[in-house]
């Protein structure tokens, strides 16, 4: 399960010109069909960059990417944003 927003005070800071960038870094460096549900996650976020259930939404896509996570960070640091304090659940 995603763990509840993961910093507040990091996740308000949101900006829909930053997941913009992120997007475009994305679909230009990566094969978009295994990035397809956080293009996708990105895209409705950007359209209310501090709506919860959007932000879950990008959180639990990110998750969902697996070894695919390192590349998407390379390429979309900005994801660093999404990211969990905790990557081992503890």
């Amino acid at each position: 399960m995603v763990q509840k927003l993961r910093d507040n005070n990091k996740l308000q800071s949101i900006q829909a010109a930053d997941i913009d960038l992120a997007f475009q870094m994305l679909q230009r460096h990566m094969d978009n069909e295994g990035i397809g549900p956080l293009l996708s996650a990105l895209e409705t976020l950007k359209t209310d960059p501090q709506n919860a259930a959007f932000q879950e939404q990008v959180i639990s896509a990110f998750d969902g990417l697996d070894n695919l996570q390192g590349a998407a960070l390379t390429y979309a640091p900005y994801l660093n944003i999404f990211v969990s304090d905790d990557p081992f659940g503890d």
